[in-house]
C-alpha cells in the first residue's frame, strides 16, 4: 500500500515524532526531546478537534447547486461506502446518482473506479436502472485515471456535458480533472454534514474529527500533486 497517504494521517505524525522525542531523550538531549514531545501532543490533540476538522472540511468541500440542469450523463465515481440495503439514499454516492437518473436528468448513468463500477453498477440495476442506460469504466485506480477513462466513454456516445457525482471535498479535484478532458461538469456532491461534529465541544479531542482532518488533509495534498502534474 502507498506509504505517503498514510504519512498524511496526524496519528502517525504524532507517533513519528514522539519516536524522535525517544531518540534525543537516548542522546539526552533533553530539552529538544521535550519540546518535540510537546509538539506531538498538541497536534494530534489539535487535529483531533472539531473545531479545525470542520474548519479543514469547510474551506475544502464543494457546495450542492441551487438547482441541478439535465445533462448528457450522470457519473458517479466509487470510493464511497456502498449502500448495504436501501439504495436509495441520497447521502451515499449510489443513491444521489440514482436519484438524478429517476428524475429523469440524464438517459446515462456511468459509474467509475476498478474498485467498485461493478458493484455500483450491480446494485444499480437491480435498483431500476436497466442495463442498456448503464455504463461501466472498471479500470481507473485514481481520480486521474476515472476522468481519463470516462471521458473515452463518454465522448464515444457523443456526452459532454455531465453531473457528476462524488464526495463534497473530494468534488474540487475531480471537477477539476473532468473538465480537464474537455467535459462541461455539474458537480452534484453528497450530503456531508457531520453534523455530531458541529453539535459536539469545539475543543475536545474526538476520534471522527481526527478521521476528518486525515481525510481533508491527504485532500489538500492530492490537490496539490494534481496541480503539479496538469491534471486539473
Amino acid at each position: 500500500m502507498d506509504i505517503a497517504p498514510r504519512l498524511l494521517h496526524p496519528a502517525l505524525q504524532a507517533l513519528l515524532l514522539g519516536g524522535v522525542s525517544m531518540v534525543l531523550v537516548l542522546l539526552r538531549r533533553h530539552v529538544p526531546a521535550l519540546v518535540t514531545a510537546l509538539v506531538a501532543v498538541a497536534w494530534i490533540w489539535f487535529a483531533s478537534t472539531p473545531a479545525v476538522a470542520l474548519a479543514l472540511h469547510d474551506a475544502l468541500a464543494t457546495p450542492a447547486p441551487g438547482t441541478t440542469p439535465r445533462a448528457d450523463a450522470i457519473v458517479v465515481l466509487g470510493g464511497d461506502t456502498l449502500p448495504v440495503n436501501d439504495w436509495s439514499r441520497a447521502t451515499t454516492r449510489a443513491g444521489k446518482g440514482l436519484a438524478l437518473w429517476r428524475a429523469g436528468l440524464a438517459p446515462v448513468l456511468l459509474v467509475s473506479g476498478s474498485d467498485q463500477a461493478r458493484a455500483l453498477a450491480q446494485g444499480l440495476e437491480v435498483s431500476g436502472v436497466p442495463a442498456r442506460d448503464l455504463k461501466i469504466e472498471d479500470t481507473s485506480t485514481n481520480t486521474h485515471e476515472n476522468a481519463r477513462n470516462s471521458a473515452l466513454l463518454l465522448r464515444a456516445n457523443g456526452s459532454t456535458d455531465i453531473l457528476l457525482v462524488t464526495s463534497p471535498i473530494h468534488m474540487r479535484r475531480a471537477a477539476g480533472a473532468f473538465r480537464h478532458e474537455g467535459l462541461a461538469v455539474t458537480v452534484v456532491p453528497t450530503a456531508d454534514t457531520h453534523a455530531s461534529l458541529v453539535r459536539a465541544p469545539s475543543w475536545l479531542p474526538r476520534r471522527d474529527a481526527l478521521t476528518l482532518t486525515a481525510r481533508c488533509l491527504r485532500e489538500y495534498a492530492a490537490l496539490w500533486v494534481y496541480r503539479q502534474r496538469g491534471w486539473i
